[in-house]
Protein backbone atom coordinates (compact mmCIF):
# COMPACT_ATOMS: atom_id res chain seq x y z
CA UNK A 1 0.00 0.00 0.00
CA UNK A 2 2.89 2.34 0.84
CA UNK A 3 4.49 1.69 -2.62
CA UNK A 4 1.14 2.53 -4.28
CA UNK A 5 1.32 5.61 -2.61
CA UNK A 6 4.37 6.48 -3.40
CA UNK A 7 3.92 5.71 -6.94
CA UNK A 8 0.49 7.87 -6.81
CA UNK A 9 2.72 10.57 -5.19
CA UNK A 10 5.49 10.28 -7.75
CA UNK A 11 3.17 10.33 -10.80
CA UNK A 12 1.28 13.34 -9.16
CA UNK A 13 4.44 15.22 -8.99
CA UNK A 14 5.43 14.20 -12.82
CA UNK A 15 2.07 15.72 -13.88
CA UNK A 16 2.25 18.88 -12.13
CA UNK A 17 5.72 19.44 -14.02
CA UNK A 18 4.13 18.34 -17.11
CA UNK A 19 1.58 20.97 -16.85
CA UNK A 20 4.00 23.41 -15.50
CA UNK A 21 6.21 23.74 -18.59
CA UNK A 22 3.73 23.41 -20.80
CA UNK A 23 2.12 26.22 -19.14
CA UNK A 24 5.39 28.24 -19.84
CA UNK A 25 6.22 26.81 -23.08
CA UNK A 26 2.89 28.74 -23.49
CA UNK A 27 3.84 31.47 -22.34
CA UNK A 28 6.74 32.28 -23.68
CA UNK A 29 5.38 31.11 -27.15
CA UNK A 30 3.03 33.72 -26.47
CA UNK A 31 5.33 36.30 -25.77
CA UNK A 32 7.58 35.14 -28.92
CA UNK A 33 5.01 35.40 -31.40
CA UNK A 34 4.19 39.38 -30.35
CA UNK A 35 4.37 41.22 -33.72
CA UNK A 36 7.55 42.77 -34.87
CA UNK A 37 6.86 46.50 -35.48
CA UNK A 38 8.64 48.55 -37.96
CA UNK A 39 8.49 52.51 -37.88
CA UNK A 40 9.84 54.15 -41.35
CA UNK A 41 10.72 57.92 -41.45
CA UNK A 42 11.87 59.44 -44.49
CA UNK A 43 10.96 61.33 -48.08
CA UNK A 44 9.95 60.53 -50.87
CA UNK A 45 12.56 57.94 -51.51
CA UNK A 46 11.34 55.83 -48.13
CA UNK A 47 8.18 57.00 -49.61
CA UNK A 48 8.62 55.11 -53.15
CA UNK A 49 8.28 58.24 -55.24
CA UNK A 50 8.57 57.18 -59.03
CA UNK A 51 7.56 53.39 -58.66
CA UNK A 52 3.85 51.96 -59.67
CA UNK A 53 0.87 52.95 -57.51
CA UNK A 54 2.71 56.19 -55.70
CA UNK A 55 0.41 58.95 -55.47
CA UNK A 56 1.70 62.39 -55.70
CA UNK A 57 -1.65 64.02 -54.97
CA UNK A 58 -1.60 62.66 -51.05
CA UNK A 59 -2.32 64.79 -48.31
CA UNK A 60 0.18 66.03 -46.20
CA UNK A 61 -2.55 66.38 -43.97
CA UNK A 62 -2.35 62.23 -43.68
CA UNK A 63 -0.04 60.99 -40.34
CA UNK A 64 1.07 58.25 -42.51
CA UNK A 65 1.09 57.13 -46.12
CA UNK A 66 0.99 54.11 -48.07
CA UNK A 67 3.68 51.81 -48.31
CA UNK A 68 4.03 51.48 -51.96
CA UNK A 69 5.45 47.61 -53.31
CA UNK A 70 8.59 47.18 -54.40
CA UNK A 71 10.01 50.05 -52.11
CA UNK A 72 12.33 49.55 -49.54
CA UNK A 73 9.99 49.89 -46.95
CA UNK A 74 7.45 47.65 -47.86
CA UNK A 75 10.65 44.74 -48.63
CA UNK A 76 12.06 45.27 -45.23
CA UNK A 77 8.54 44.97 -43.57
CA UNK A 78 7.35 41.29 -45.65
CA UNK A 79 11.19 39.92 -44.52
CA UNK A 80 10.46 40.67 -41.27
CA UNK A 81 6.69 39.96 -41.44
CA UNK A 82 6.65 43.09 -39.68
CA UNK A 83 3.77 45.69 -38.89
CA UNK A 84 4.84 48.94 -40.33
CA UNK A 85 4.18 52.72 -39.65
CA UNK A 86 4.97 54.51 -42.63
CA UNK A 87 5.38 58.24 -41.69
CA UNK A 88 7.77 58.70 -44.80
CA UNK A 89 6.68 61.77 -46.82
CA UNK A 90 7.58 63.30 -50.00
CA UNK A 91 10.20 66.90 -49.52
CA UNK A 92 10.27 65.90 -46.16
CA UNK A 93 13.39 67.82 -44.63
CA UNK A 94 14.83 66.91 -41.39
CA UNK A 95 13.19 70.12 -39.95
CA UNK A 96 9.70 68.60 -40.77
CA UNK A 97 10.50 65.64 -39.56
CA UNK A 98 12.17 66.94 -35.93
CA UNK A 99 8.98 68.91 -35.19
CA UNK A 100 7.37 65.29 -34.93
CA UNK A 101 9.52 64.21 -32.91
CA UNK A 102 10.46 67.33 -30.61
CA UNK A 103 7.24 68.55 -29.27
CA UNK A 104 9.21 71.95 -28.15
CA UNK A 105 10.12 72.23 -31.98
CA UNK A 106 7.94 75.20 -34.18
CA UNK A 107 9.86 74.77 -37.05
CA UNK A 108 10.45 77.59 -39.64
CA UNK A 109 8.88 79.58 -42.40
CA UNK A 110 8.24 76.64 -44.54
CA UNK A 111 7.36 74.00 -42.25
CA UNK A 112 2.96 74.50 -43.01
CA UNK A 113 4.32 73.14 -46.78
CA UNK A 114 4.48 69.78 -45.51
CA UNK A 115 2.72 69.75 -42.61
CA UNK A 116 -0.93 69.99 -41.53
CA UNK A 117 -1.81 73.49 -41.93
CA UNK A 118 -5.28 75.45 -41.59
CA UNK A 119 -7.52 75.55 -44.78
CA UNK A 120 -4.12 74.69 -46.98
CA UNK A 121 -2.32 78.13 -45.54
CA UNK A 122 1.24 77.04 -45.63
CA UNK A 123 2.02 80.08 -43.81
CA UNK A 124 -0.49 78.69 -41.27
CA UNK A 125 0.20 75.33 -39.34
CA UNK A 126 -2.74 73.42 -38.04
CA UNK A 127 -0.56 73.15 -34.32
CA UNK A 128 -3.79 71.35 -33.03
CA UNK A 129 -3.44 68.65 -35.80
CA UNK A 130 0.14 68.40 -35.24
CA UNK A 131 -0.36 67.76 -31.66
CA UNK A 132 -2.38 64.47 -32.59
CA UNK A 133 0.40 63.95 -35.12
CA UNK A 134 3.08 63.46 -32.42
CA UNK A 135 1.01 61.62 -30.50
CA UNK A 136 0.54 58.88 -33.27
CA UNK A 137 4.57 59.11 -33.70
CA UNK A 138 5.00 58.80 -30.16
CA UNK A 139 3.16 55.67 -29.94
CA UNK A 140 4.33 54.12 -33.21
CA UNK A 141 8.22 54.90 -31.68
CA UNK A 142 7.66 53.10 -28.54
CA UNK A 143 5.66 50.15 -29.92
CA UNK A 144 8.45 49.51 -32.68
CA UNK A 145 11.43 46.98 -33.21
CA UNK A 146 13.45 48.61 -35.83
CA UNK A 147 13.43 52.11 -36.82
CA UNK A 148 14.54 53.51 -39.89
CA UNK A 149 15.79 56.95 -40.80
CA UNK A 150 16.26 58.54 -44.48
CA UNK A 151 16.31 62.13 -44.44
CA UNK A 152 18.16 65.36 -45.70
CA UNK A 153 18.54 65.88 -49.23
CA UNK A 154 15.67 67.92 -49.49
CA UNK A 155 17.36 70.40 -46.87
CA UNK A 156 19.07 72.02 -49.57
CA UNK A 157 17.10 71.90 -52.45
CA UNK A 158 13.04 72.86 -50.98
CA UNK A 159 14.27 76.23 -49.92
CA UNK A 160 14.78 77.08 -53.42
CA UNK A 161 12.05 75.37 -54.78
CA UNK A 162 9.48 76.92 -52.33
CA UNK A 163 10.91 80.57 -53.40
CA UNK A 164 10.28 79.38 -56.89
CA UNK A 165 6.74 78.56 -55.51
CA UNK A 166 5.95 81.60 -54.14
CA UNK A 167 7.34 83.75 -56.21
CA UNK A 168 5.61 82.65 -59.04
CA UNK A 169 2.41 83.37 -56.44
CA UNK A 170 3.26 86.75 -55.39
CA UNK A 171 3.79 87.45 -59.25
CA UNK A 172 0.17 86.57 -59.79
CA UNK A 173 -1.07 88.04 -56.73
CA UNK A 174 1.05 91.43 -58.00
CA UNK A 175 -0.70 91.37 -61.59
CA UNK A 176 -4.03 91.49 -59.75
CA UNK A 177 -3.20 94.20 -57.39
CA UNK A 178 -3.80 91.86 -54.23
CA UNK A 179 -1.08 94.69 -52.01
CA UNK A 180 -1.77 92.53 -48.61
CA UNK A 181 -0.83 89.24 -50.15
CA UNK A 182 2.36 90.27 -52.41
CA UNK A 183 3.97 92.53 -48.98
CA UNK A 184 3.34 88.65 -46.96
CA UNK A 185 5.27 87.31 -49.22
CA UNK A 186 7.91 89.48 -49.79
CA UNK A 187 8.64 89.38 -46.08
CA UNK A 188 8.49 84.97 -46.82
CA UNK A 189 11.04 85.48 -49.65
CA UNK A 190 13.67 86.77 -46.58
CA UNK A 191 13.14 83.38 -44.40
CA UNK A 192 13.44 81.69 -47.63
CA UNK A 193 16.58 83.10 -48.40
CA UNK A 194 17.65 83.30 -44.98
CA UNK A 195 16.88 79.34 -44.63
CA UNK A 196 18.81 78.62 -47.75
CA UNK A 197 22.11 79.83 -46.18
CA UNK A 198 21.02 78.14 -43.14
CA UNK A 199 20.27 74.70 -44.74
CA UNK A 200 23.29 72.73 -44.00
CA UNK A 201 23.91 74.24 -40.57
CA UNK A 202 21.05 73.40 -39.02
CA UNK A 203 21.32 69.83 -40.50
CA UNK A 204 23.33 68.63 -37.87
CA UNK A 205 21.22 70.15 -35.20
CA UNK A 206 18.17 68.67 -36.77
CA UNK A 207 19.46 65.31 -37.10
CA UNK A 208 20.88 65.12 -33.30
CA UNK A 209 17.03 65.94 -32.32
CA UNK A 210 15.53 63.38 -34.77
CA UNK A 211 17.72 60.29 -33.11
CA UNK A 212 17.23 61.90 -29.59
CA UNK A 213 13.89 62.03 -30.11
CA UNK A 214 13.68 58.43 -31.12
CA UNK A 215 15.21 57.25 -28.16
CA UNK A 216 13.13 59.28 -25.54
CA UNK A 217 10.34 57.43 -26.42
CA UNK A 218 12.03 54.10 -27.07
CA UNK A 219 15.26 53.07 -25.91
CA UNK A 220 16.01 49.47 -26.94
CA UNK A 221 14.43 49.67 -30.58
CA UNK A 222 17.45 49.09 -33.67
CA UNK A 223 17.53 52.65 -35.58
CA UNK A 224 19.03 52.39 -38.54
CA UNK A 225 20.47 55.51 -40.18
CA UNK A 226 20.44 55.54 -44.20
CA UNK A 227 22.78 58.10 -45.85
CA UNK A 228 22.11 60.27 -48.78
CA UNK A 229 23.48 59.41 -51.99
CA UNK A 230 23.96 61.40 -55.07
CA UNK A 231 21.75 60.36 -57.75
CA UNK A 232 23.61 61.68 -60.27
CA UNK A 233 27.16 60.37 -59.35
CA UNK A 234 27.49 58.95 -62.78
CA UNK A 235 24.97 61.20 -64.78
CA UNK A 236 26.59 63.74 -67.90
CA UNK A 237 25.18 66.63 -68.99
CA UNK A 238 24.13 65.44 -72.46
CA UNK A 239 25.78 67.59 -74.65
CA UNK A 240 28.86 67.45 -77.01
CA UNK A 241 31.05 67.81 -73.90
CA UNK A 242 29.60 65.35 -71.89
CA UNK A 243 30.35 67.40 -68.56
CA UNK A 244 29.71 65.26 -65.50
CA UNK A 245 28.04 66.68 -62.98
CA UNK A 246 27.99 64.55 -60.18
CA UNK A 247 31.51 66.00 -58.40
CA UNK A 248 29.20 69.57 -58.49
CA UNK A 249 27.14 67.92 -55.94
CA UNK A 250 29.25 65.53 -54.32
CA UNK A 251 30.32 68.14 -51.64
CA UNK A 252 26.64 67.95 -50.34
CA UNK A 253 25.43 64.61 -49.57
CA UNK A 254 29.69 64.22 -48.33
CA UNK A 255 29.13 66.68 -45.84
CA UNK A 256 25.63 65.13 -44.41
CA UNK A 257 27.19 61.42 -44.85
CA UNK A 258 30.20 62.39 -42.89
CA UNK A 259 28.51 63.86 -40.14
CA UNK A 260 25.63 61.23 -39.72
CA UNK A 261 28.31 58.31 -39.58
CA UNK A 262 31.51 60.00 -37.93
CA UNK A 263 30.61 63.17 -36.03
CA UNK A 264 27.34 62.84 -34.78
CA UNK A 265 27.44 63.23 -30.93
CA UNK A 266 24.70 60.44 -30.60
CA UNK A 267 26.60 58.08 -33.29
CA UNK A 268 26.39 55.06 -31.15
CA UNK A 269 23.12 55.11 -30.81
CA UNK A 270 22.09 53.99 -34.28
CA UNK A 271 23.77 52.34 -37.02
CA UNK A 272 24.60 54.15 -40.27
CA UNK A 273 24.06 52.30 -43.76
CA UNK A 274 26.00 53.27 -46.83
CA UNK A 275 24.14 54.31 -49.71
CA UNK A 276 26.61 55.89 -52.19
CA UNK A 277 25.63 53.84 -54.82
CA UNK A 278 22.30 52.98 -55.04
CA UNK A 279 20.74 52.36 -58.55
CA UNK A 280 18.55 55.74 -59.48
CA UNK A 281 16.72 56.46 -62.83
CA UNK A 282 19.07 58.85 -63.10
CA UNK A 283 22.22 56.65 -62.84
CA UNK A 284 20.96 53.69 -64.59
CA UNK A 285 21.19 53.00 -68.02
CA UNK A 286 19.37 50.17 -68.11
CA UNK A 287 16.27 52.19 -66.63
CA UNK A 288 13.62 52.95 -69.28
CA UNK A 289 13.46 56.44 -67.29
CA UNK A 290 17.39 57.00 -67.83
CA UNK A 291 18.20 60.78 -66.86
CA UNK A 292 14.80 61.85 -66.07
CA UNK A 293 14.50 61.19 -62.46
CA UNK A 294 16.90 61.08 -58.90
CA UNK A 295 15.44 58.52 -57.18
CA UNK A 296 15.80 55.09 -57.01
CA UNK A 297 14.84 52.21 -59.21
CA UNK A 298 13.13 48.83 -58.66
CA UNK A 299 16.94 47.39 -57.72
CA UNK A 300 18.06 50.48 -55.71
CA UNK A 301 14.89 50.06 -53.40
CA UNK A 302 16.48 46.18 -53.11
CA UNK A 303 19.80 47.46 -52.81
CA UNK A 304 18.52 49.72 -49.91
CA UNK A 305 16.46 47.13 -48.21
CA UNK A 306 19.48 44.07 -48.27
CA UNK A 307 22.23 46.80 -46.84
CA UNK A 308 19.56 47.26 -44.03
CA UNK A 309 18.47 44.10 -43.15
CA UNK A 310 22.29 42.98 -43.37
CA UNK A 311 22.67 45.33 -40.46
CA UNK A 312 19.90 43.89 -38.85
Amino acid sequence: MKHIKKILLALTAVAMMVVLLTTSAFAAGKKSSKQYVYTCFGDSVSAGYGLTGYNADYGYDKFTWPTIEGSFPDIIRDAKGAKINQFAHSAYRTTDLRVLLDRSFTGDSMAGYRLPSVNNDERNIDWNRVEAYRDVVEKAVRASKLVTVEIGVNDSSMPALNATETFSDSLTSALSLNIPRVIKDVTFYGALAEGEINAFRLFSQNFDAIIAGIRKYNKSCKIVVIGNFNPMKDYKIPSGFGLPIGPFVDPIFANQNNYMQNQCPLRDQYTYVDMTDVKTHMNDPESPMYGADFHPTYNGHRQIANRVLAAL
